[in-house]
């Protein structure tokens, strides 16, 4: 009897040792995240980013992507986009981003756009 499986019905020769799993999930989760990160297009512009919805947000989180023409296309921009943005703006400019660190260049550029947007 092979001690790393405990059928006896099985042959030995189709045993596998069992590996742990504990690596897979935050291997997946990695690699998801990267494919998301990168747009899966290669596009440099998108939507903004507003995390988990919260009712008492404590942080924001970092823009991977510049504003695109749903927000700065003027009269052909997107008008629910510009006012999902400005309202987390509004909501989140003053909190501290999740992760601690500054802001990135994509941050600095919507924080850009909606200080355009709300100039007098």
């Amino acid at each position: 009897m092979n001690p790393l499986h405990p059928d006896p019905d099985m042959p030995e020769e189709n045993t596998v040792p069992s590996r742990p799993r504990r690596f897979a999930p935050p291997l997946l989760l990695s690699a998801a995240l990267a494919l998301t990160a990168c747009g899966g297009s290669g596009s440099s512009t998108g939507a903004l980013a507003t995390g988990a919805p919260s009712p008492h947000p404590t942080c924001r989180v970092h823009q991977q992507v510049l504003p695109d023409d749903d927000y700065t296309g003027g009269k052909d921009g997107k008008p629910l986009a510009v006012l999902t943005m400005l309202r987390y703006f509004t909501a989140q400019k003053s909190l501290p981003f999740c992760d601690g660190k500054p802001p990135t260049s994509q941050d600095v550029a919507w924080g850009r756009l909606y200080t355009d947007l709300t100039r007098e």
